[in-house]
């Protein structure tokens, strides 16, 4: 069993509640929508003795705090960075998922040498230009819809506990991939005041994270990436993406796998991710 140590610390303006737990080099997780540091959960059982994992709260998410601005992808990296300060971090590794996504490219971009690896899963890449390249927002109704934070909010306040089933089971592969103990977990996090309102900014910020992204992408990402997606969800689009963004970019489309990649394949991405952080051909 590893110990996790939950924390919480001031940076960048905001205080922001974490998970800590392993040892070995240190890889950061930054989650997705609806969810939390939870989600590494998984990886953490499974490479605590290995690997140090420090995993937060987005602004905005479970035990962190809810401000009104600040969710683009350039200060939520500047969070991180606060974040692996506090932590005494020099060199770390980046998982992200969903929209965790875009923050940790920016987190790449921005930590540089610092940063050993990024791997991106099932995540959606905003503002880009290649031959090909689709805004994911064309596909995927509830980006259009979580944008509109206000009409979101008045659609799903008071019935968080079926939209989160709909979409937990919608997104799926298998719609019973998410296990139930987690699919409370969100349901009362996403029921604490503020954070139905502080996790849409993340989708209210798509405008903005596309600019940001447009003008980080100009030059090739050096640090070495990795991009997986759901057959079922974003597919070609996440290695796609990485190919156009990085040097070296490695990963593909997981069969039989929708959007909850770390619950559907948790093997999988398990393997994929070992052999990446080890410097081995994935």
């Amino acid at each position: 069993m590893v110990e996790i140590r939950h924390r919480r610390a001031e940076v960048n303006g905001v205080r922001l509640h974490y998970v800590t737990a392993g040892h070995g080099p240190v890889v950061l997780g930054m989650h997705g929508w609806p969810e939390s540091h939870r989600q590494y959960r998984g990886l953490i059982e499974r490479f605590g003795d290995r690997y140090r994992f420090i995993a937060p709260d987005l602004r905005g998410f479970g035990d962190s705090d809810k401000p009104f601005e600040g969710y683009e992808p350039q200060t939520i990296a500047r969070d991180m960075l606060g974040l692996l300060e506090v932590e005494e971090v020099e060199q770390f590794h980046v998982v992200s998922h969903d929209l965790g996504g875009p923050p940790a490219v920016a987190l790449a971009y921005a930590g540089g040498e610092r940063v050993l690896s990024l791997s991106t899963i099932e995540t959606p890449f905003f503002g880009l230009d290649y031959p090909g390249y689709v805004d994911p927002v064309v596909h995927y109704w509830h980006l259009s819809m979580h944008m509109r934070m206000d009409v979101t909010r008045m659609l799903v306040e008071g019935r968080e506990e079926q939209y989160l089933r709909h979409f937990f089971r919608d997104f799926a592969y298998d719609p019973e991939a998410m296990p139930e103990e987690e699919v409370r977990a969100y349901v009362t996090l996403m029921r604490q005041p503020g954070t139905l309102r502080g996790s849409l900014n993340l989708y209210g910020s798509i405008p903005r994270q596309a600019v940001q992204l447009r003008a980080l992408t100009k030059e090739k990402l050096r640090v070495p990436m990795m991009a997986w997606g759901g057959a079922v969800s974003f597919g070609s689009h996440c290695i796609d993406s990485a190919r156009a963004i990085a040097e070296e970019a490695h990963g593909g489309v997981i069969e039989h796998c929708g959007h909850w990649v770390f619950q559907e394949r948790p093997d999988f991405i398990a393997d994929k991710l070992d052999r990446f952080w080890a410097g081995k051909e994935v």
